[in-house]
């Protein structure tokens, strides 16, 4: 619940314009057991969505998955989108201007394969 709320205050503080620029549709539906809906647009063009439902993550604990993704635009017309899932292994957003890590080294590749086809056998 608390990633709902950061997520929500970084919208707010990110799309500040959305105030002055209209609302033109806005859902929200929390279900009983815990699932949720929630989705905005401005006439600024930024948009939200995220749905979550409550999961057992395992014996001891029960946890929250989200899904959502937000788009917005710059002054300059420039379209971010992320898209995310937020569950028990953390937030993990995607979007095209998000860095990526660089390619592994061919001779990092050979080393792997070469480990794969060539398991280390115990001594006795």
């Amino acid at each position: 619940m608390k990633l709902l709320y950061l997520l929500g205050a970084f919208i707010l503080i990110g799309g500040t314009d959305a105030v002055d620029d209209g609302l033109i549709s806005h859902e929200s539906n929390v279900e009983y057991d815990g699932k949720f809906h929630y989705h905005f647009e401005t006439k600024n063009g930024t948009k939200v969505t995220q749905d979550g439902l409550l999961k057992h993550v395992n014996a001891e604990h029960d946890g929250e998955s989200i899904q959502g993704k937000f788009s917005f635009k710059t002054n300059d017309g420039q379209e971010f989108a992320i898209s995310y899932i937020a569950d028990e292994n953390g937030f993990q957003p995607t979007g095209a201007h998000l860095p990526t890590p660089p390619p592994i080294p061919e001779s990092v590749l050979k080393t792997l394969k070469y480990l794969e086809e060539h398991p280390q056998q115990k001594k006795n």
